[in-house]
């Protein structure tokens, strides 16, 4: 039954990395409308994901690292939904941690309030596909930091803080 589980959670992690993009809320052009968004990027930026599952040392544990976004969006691409069915198949054979808590983030540009909200957007994503992949989303914790851990001064160092994190 454990297995199962852990391969359904790792099913649920690459869903939800390739069925969000779809379910966008607003058009290109509302977006580029909004106001107190990071208005400033590449809304085309590569949703590059770092989510991997982790045999460090042979200790038989995985981890889900990070998941990274492109400016101002809140989607998964299938990039990402891949690496996170992979780390749920990881998690399916090696063992479902207790809990997992998801931290969205977003780079230093747009408002407060409107920085919080793209980060539990990211999160609450994240969160989504794990469940859509059989993991129960009473093990799964979200918070959003918004801008409050970036770091970056340029778009490079930008799209390194647009991420969940996951612990």
């Amino acid at each position: 039954m454990s297995r199962f589980r852990n391969a359904s959670f790792a099913a649920l992690l690459l869903t939800l990395a390739v069925g969000l993009p779809a379910c966008r809320s607003q058009t290109p052009e509302e977006e580029e409308s909004s106001s107190g968004s990071e208005n400033d990027g590449d809304r085309n930026a590569r949703r590059d994901v770092t989510l991997t599952p982790e045999n460090g040392g042979g200790s038989g544990t995985c981890s889900l690292q990070q998941v990274y976004f492109g400016y101002d969006a809140d989607e998964l691409d299938s990039a990402s939904r891949a690496a996170i069915q992979q780390a749920v198949e990881c998690f399916r054979t090696q063992g479902l941690p207790a809990r997992l808590h998801l931290t969205g983030a977003t780079d230093p540009r747009g408002t407060e309030e409107y920085n919080i909200a793209l980060g539990d957007r990211r999160a609450q994503a994240v969160r989504a596909y794990l469940v859509s992949l059989g993991i129960d989303g009473g093990r799964i914790a979200v918070t959003s930091v918004g801008e409050e851990m970036a770091q970056g001064s340029d778009e490079d160092s930008w799209a390194r803080d647009r991420r969940v994190s996951a612990e």
